[in-house]
């Protein structure tokens, strides 16, 4: 039985591996020729999150302990590509220099979580928290503003739509796991549910980032403008 269920993490294992190169399939297949920047900063994301994924696998056979750093480089660098992605699709006000100080703040905090509150070299819990929890908030602004100002139908059919979608779903799934494994993470019952449900949103994340490699790179709100005409009364009473 034990070998059974060695078998069965390792296969789950492989396939979350893979399913990180997905959407460099789907980007192949239907956006190679695209030079909008959001895509750009998306599909540098994947290629990071692959070469990731490889080399701390390779880290984790090998039992080196650089791979606490390669996780904290990870958590960085993951949340400037999002941050990044987020400030390119939203509206040009306040919130954008909101995600630039929020950006900056986090840097300030990993840092100061690095050096001062991880003497040990624990797991980064605290700082993935504080990551998530920024991240959710600009996802959940950014669903609410365009499903505010534009057709619904129109949103449901756009890259950015489904890139979001991809970050909310997974970040919200993650949170608490990531929360518990300072105090956690020494149980094995603890740390089988932790790969399972992991390496399952992780998965997840990459089949709506495929999803978004399938649809327009349109601003939901010029589109709703220029294909949703404004059928008043008036209009309505010409035509009849």
């Amino acid at each position: 039985m034990k070998l059974n269920l060695a078998a069965i993490f390792r296969i789950i294992l492989y396939i979350g591996i893979f399913s990180s190169t997905l959407p460099l399939v789907f980007f192949l297949l239907f956006k190679r020729n695209s030079q909008q920047k959001t895509l750009r900063v998306v599909l540098f994301y994947v290629l990071y999150c692959v070469f990731n994924d490889g080399l701390s696998f390779y880290l984790q056979t090998i039992g080196s302990r650089i791979i606490f750093y390669l996780l904290y480089a990870f958590t960085i660098v993951e949340y400037s590509f999002i941050c990044y992605f987020i400030y390119l699709v939203l509206p040009k006000n306040l919130i954008k220099k909101i995600v630039l100080i929020a950006w900056f703040s986090f840097l300030l905090i990993a840092f100061a979580d690095y050096i001062s509150f991880n003497p040990k070299r624990e797991f980064d819990s605290f700082v993935i928290g504080i990551e998530s929890i920024i991240i959710l908030l600009l996802c959940i602004y950014y669903l609410f503003s365009q499903i505010k100002g534009s057709n619904s139908l129109l949103i449901y059919s756009t890259f950015n739509f489904w890139v979001v979608i991809a970050f909310f779903i997974y970040f919200s799934g993650t949170f608490f796991l990531y929360l518990f494994t300072d105090k956690m993470g020494s149980s094995l019952a603890f740390q089988k549910i932790y790969f399972i449900i992991n390496i399952s949103f992780n998965i997840l994340k990459n089949i709506l980032l495929c999803v978004a490699m399938t649809m327009k790179i349109n601003d939901t709100v010029n589109l709703q403008k220029t294909i949703i005409p404004n059928l008043d009364d008036d209009l309505f009473i010409k035509t009849k």
